[in-house]
C-alpha cells in the first residue's frame, strides 16, 4: 500500500509524538512538547529540549527517502528561527517500531560534524568520551549519525535515562 498525503501526515504526526514522549521520558522533563506550526518560521518538531542551557532544535522525519542533506538544511533553518545553536534530525528507521522505549531508542539521529564539535566545546570532556560509542558517519553524506538513545544520553549529561522502574 502506497502512502497518500493524509497517511504520510498521520505517520509523521505519530512519529513526532513518539519521539516527544521518548525524550520527555528519557530526560524526565514534562515540558518537552510538540509545538504548533509557525509556517515559514517553523522552529522544529519537538520543543523545550536543551543542552548545557542552550536550545536544541529537533526535526522528525518519517520518510522512506534518505534526503539527509535536505532534512538537515530544514533543521538548520528551523534552528535559526528558534535561535538554537544545536540541531538534529530524528529519522524513522524502516522495520524498527516506535511503540516501545527500546525500539524508539534505536531510531536514527543525525547532525553535522560542526554541531557535534560545538557541543563538545560546551560539555564536560567525559560526557562525550562516555556517550559517543554509537557515533559514526552517515553513509557517505559527511554527517554524523547516532541512535536516539545516544542523543538522549548526551542531552541528559550521561545520566541514566528515564525512571529506575522503566527500562
Amino acid at each position: 500500500m502506497s502512502r497518500n498525503r493524509k497517511s504520510a501526515k498521520t505517520a509523521g504526526t505519530r512519529f513526532e509524538t513518539a519521539v516527544r514522549d521518548y525524550l520527555a521520558w528519557a530526560l524526565q522533563d514534562e515540558r518537552i512538547m510538540r509545538p504548533r506550526l509557525h509556517g515559514s518560521k517553523d522552529m522544529g518538531d519537538i520543543a523545550n529540549v536543551c543542552f548545557m542551557g542552550k536550545k536544541v532544535c529537533i526535526e522528525c522525519k518519517n520518510t522512506a527517502a534518505k534526503a539527509y542533506k535536505q532534512h538537515l538544511r530544514e533543521a538548520a533553518v528551523e534552528a535559526g528561527n528558534l535561535d538554537a545553536p544545536f540541531y538534529f534530525v530524528v529519522q524513522k528507521v524502516p522495520g524498527i517500531g516506535i511503540r516501545s522505549i527500546d525500539t524508539l531508542g534505536q531510531q536514527l539521529a543525525y547532525t553535522t560534524p560542526e554541531v557535534i564539535h560545538m557541543m563538545r566545546r560546551e560539555a564536560p570532556q567525559d560526557l562525550f568520551l562516555n556517550n559517543t560509542m554509537n557515533f559514526g558517519p552517515l553513509e557517505r553524506s559527511g554527517f554524523i549519525s547516532l541512535s536516539l538513545k545516544s542523543l538522549a544520553l548526551i542531552l541528559n549529561h550521561g545520566i541514566t535515562l528515564g525512571t529506575e522502574q522503566e527500562s
